[in-house]
């Protein structure tokens, strides 16, 4: 008797497991089907977060936006100009562009020491995530050298929270467009501006 009534037990505890998981199971299906739903729907306080078609995720070799802005002495304007050509160089997660441009910008830096040094470490490497973390401090150290330092124009100042595993960061663009360094082809367009230096 007492045997019968645990078997009967059993089954039942059974019985509501299963029951629990065929409801869990349901419900993980239904929020992924959501989320495939919701995925061709603008992006709300973030223009361009993570939307892309195709043929953005298969991009040719990305270019560069022209600079529309004037700078006051000619050295900030050859420094920035080698600063966007290391941000282009991760946005088509080229680790040897990146590398040579960084070489180059740690010999104009001059009597700038943060940046000649992250510059340097950019150089020396060939991991093109290091180099990423490296140009979040590149980026940090350009900021002081661009305040106040334009004619006429605009620089702009972006943002990707998902950067560095959803700590996110920073960079300097020539356009408002959405091209993100910290992840190329891969979240092209994820990202927003945050400020904008004139």
């Amino acid at each position: 008797m007492q045997i019968k009534l645990k078997t009967e037990t059993m089954k039942k505890k059974l019985k509501n497991v299963m029951m629990l998981s065929l409801v869990v199971g349901s419900l993980s299906m239904t929020s992924c089907r959501d989320a495939e739903e919701k995925k061709d729907e603008p992006a709300e306080p973030m223009q361009n977060e993570m939307h892309q078609s195709e043929d953005q995720a298969k991009m040719e070799t990305y270019k560069g936006e022209e600079l529309r802005a004037e700078f006051k002495d000619e050295t900030t304007a050859e420094l920035y100009s080698l600063y966007v050509e290391i941000k282009d160089a991760f946005v088509n997660t080229d680790a040897e562009a990146a590398s040579n441009k960084a070489a180059e910008l740690a010999k104009k830096a001059g009597e700038n020491e943060e940046i000649t040094s992250v510059a340097k470490r950019i150089s020396e490497s060939d991991d093109v995530n290091m180099q990423r973390e490296e140009f979040s401090k590149l980026t940090a150290a350009m900021e002081s050298v661009l305040q106040d330092a334009l004619e006429s124009g605009e620089i702009y100042k972006q943002y990707c929270p998902m950067a560095f595993e959803g700590k996110g960061d920073y960079w300097f663009s020539n356009s408002k467009d959405i091209f993100n360094p910290y992840y190329g082809d891969k979240m092209l367009k994820c990202g927003r501006v945050e400020a904008t230096i004139q």
